[in-house]
């Protein structure tokens, strides 16, 4: 493989590095949003009517642990100049600067509600000037979370000079090279989707579809189902099989028609008391999915997903990718 001239590009190595240590600190607090949710735990369990909350908190320090190693990798593997890393982060960063934008406009229309919410189930009546800081605060966290750091991210690992002085340290070929970004991202999206809903098994309630309950065992074995399914569209994505695509597609049919079931048809409240939530988040939960805004960016997501599914679907139509690089072996990582 050739590796572009000097004259062809500008060094962007002192860049990789200085995102690579932010991407470690960004590992190093996640991390450190383990341990406080520790502290907080050992200090509420001091209260004698407190319920103990740590198997609750399970889920999202698993997902802490995980972005914590996910940056700190990367965070290296950018400081490298790895090949593998900058498609990694390239593709992390959209598919969190795409989610995040849509999260930002769905709280835009939802925090209103929520706080509203908030106050009403309030035992003591609170200040309006204490509920706007609150709202400008969450909304200026939620702006550098979710646009201002992944936007970062994206327009760094995007430009041309970073990809070239990359391609030039690190000559050999990578697994990423072997699939086009935009189908990586969906790859990688649903092997976690697909890992995530299979580490949920042990702490299965049960969820909706199209409108009814399922749980127990044939809950657990839909969720099994689900997340085999979820896994053999990334290992399928990732190879460029046509067939992933098509079940890709079904997916999202069937998906979107389960929630239209789901959210215009069943009592929202009612759902999350099945699914182990307590009646004054279950309240909470149906007020907020009970605004027409909530119902239309579920519609506009499914939209969204089907067009994008169009849109790479040219990537379908050559043969399926080799299982390895062209040299016949995976290079390490590092």
């Amino acid at each position: 493989m050739t590796t572009p001239a000097a004259s062809d590009y500008h060094d962007r190595k002192t860049g990789l590095v200085l995102f690579g240590v932010l991407e470690i600190a960004i590992g190093f607090i996640c991390l450190l949003l383990i341990l406080l949710m520790l502290i907080g735990q050992a200090v509420a369990s001091r209260n004698p009517s407190a319920q103990p909350g740590l198997s609750g908190l399970a889920p999202a320090m698993t997902v802490y642990a995980l972005l914590a190693v996910a940056f700190v990798w990367l965070g290296i593997g950018s400081i490298l100049a790895r090949r593998w890393a900058r498609a990694l982060l390239l593709c992390f960063s959209a598919v969190a600067l795409v989610g995040g934008s849509i999260g930002c406009v769905s709280m835009a229309f939802i925090l209103p509600h929520m706080f509203d919410a908030i106050a009403q189930q309030s035992q003591q009546p609170i200040q309006p000037g204490a509920m706007l800081v609150a709202k400008v605060v969450a909304a200026v966290f939620m702006f550098i979370v979710y646009i201002v750091i992944p936007g970062a991210l994206f327009l760094f690992y995007r430009s041309p000079h970073v990809k070239r002085t990359c391609e030039a340290r690190d000559p050999v070929e990578r697994w990423t090279d072997l699939c086009p970004l935009p189908v990586l991202a969906f790859s990688l999206v649903m092997g976690l989707a697909g890992i995530a809903l299979l580490g949920m098994v042990g702490r299965f309630h049960g969820f909706p579809v199209f409108g009814a309950f399922v749980s127990g065992g044939r809950g657990m074995l839909l969720c099994l189902l689900m997340s085999a399914v979820l896994l053999y569209l990334a290992w399928g994505f990732y190879r460029l099989q046509l067939r992933a695509w098509w079940v890709a597609l079904a997916m999202q049919v069937v998906w979107a028609v389960s929630n239209f079931v789901t959210f215009w048809r069943t009592d929202v409240a009612d759902l999350y008391l099945k699914m182990g939530a307590d009646h004054r988040t279950a309240a909470m939960s149906a007020q907020l999915l009970a605004a027409p805004a909530f119902k239309w960016l579920i519609a506009l997501s499914v939209i969204g997903w089907v067009v994008w599914l169009f849109c790479v679907r040219r990537y379908f139509d050559t043969p399926e990718l080799p299982l390895v690089p062209s040299g016949g072996e995976v290079p390490p990582l590092l």
